[in-house]
This record gives C-alpha cells, structure tokens and sequence, in this order.
C-alpha cells in the first residue's frame, strides 16, 4: 500500500528514534515489494572531461584552466565495458563532457557498436554526454545505446541565467 499525501506529511514530521526506526522498516518492507532484494551493479566510463559548455559550477567546464585534459582511447573503453562483461554488470554508463563535433559524435557511434558486438547486447548502456540533436540521439540509439541521461540542473530560468553563460539557451533545453 502506497502512503497518501498525509502519510507522507506525518512521516517527514517523525523525530524520536523509534519512530523514525519504524519508518525505516516500513521503508524496507515497501522496498522489497517492489523492487526485490537484489543488487544490480552498473559500470561507469568516465570516457572524456573535455567539454564545449562553461556552466559555472562544473569542474569541467571549458573555462576551467587548471584541468589536465584527457579523452581514453576506443581499446581502454572497450577493455573497460569487457570487464564490466566479465564481472556481470547487467549494464554500464558512459559519460562525458558535452561535446557536438562529429568527430566526437562518430566516435561515440563506433564506440556503441563496439560494446554491442562485444558483449553480444547483454549490456544495457545509458549515455550521458550533453545536449545534443534528434540526429545524433537517433544514431546512438541505433548503434546500442538503450538509456539516456540528461541532466538538468533547474527549471527556473531565473535560476538557469546564474548557473550558465549567455551563450546556453534555456529554452532549447525545454525541447
């Protein structure tokens, strides 16, 4: 049973130990329902930190001068996602700093048609590489990309116009 809104309510409010105690074996109980008792774990490829974008709170943003720089090459991409193959990782994540060039974007394709030979499309692979066209969604998802991971920050304009140079368009995010 899912808790209504005044469930929710009370159950934020809760402060002794015993009360908070219960909560979290209700919690637990909720948890196991739905979700079962299994782990799954997920690799990461921190493929890149090379970005075009200059958001004002990320390390890796282009105008950050005291960075080294790097991109790992298609073979140690490839040996990483085989040992997370190896180990049983139902799936991994690729992440990057946003990039749009094409060199990037066909890389990116190789590299997806890579690890879907490799491990004969047991895993899942969720991308996480910034903003980019309908195209190039399309081409990733075709090369063996299942997931795609945008984040976003805010859904405040007000609050977007601080985080980001001028040259970031709110409102193209919003499509």
């Amino acid at each position: 049973m899912r808790p209504d809104k005044n469930e929710l309510i009370r159950m934020l409010s809760l402060t002794t130990e015993e009360e908070l105690q219960a909560l979290y074996k209700r919690a637990y109980e909720v948890k196991k329902q739905y979700v079962g008792t299994k782990v799954y774990f997920r690799g990461i490829i921190e493929l890149s930190n090379i970005c075009s974008k200059n958001c004002y709170y990320c390390g890796i943003r282009s105008g950050n001068p005291d960075f080294k720089r790097y991109t790992i090459s298609m073979e140690e991409a490839l040996a990483e996602a085989k040992w997370c193959l190896d180990q049983r990782y139902g799936s991994l994540v690729i992440q990057a700093g946003e990039r749009t060039d094409k060199a990037w974007t066909d890389y990116i394709e190789e590299l997806l048609r890579g690890i879907k030979k490799l491990s004969g499309g047991k895993l899942g692979i969720t991308l996480s590489l910034g903003e980019q066209s309908e195209e190039v969604y399309k081409r990733w998802f075709d090369a063996g990309a299942h997931r795609y991971l945008l984040r976003i920050e805010t859904s405040n304009p007000e609050l977007y116009k601080t985080l980001h140079p001028a040259d970031h368009d709110f409102e193209h995010r919003k499509h």
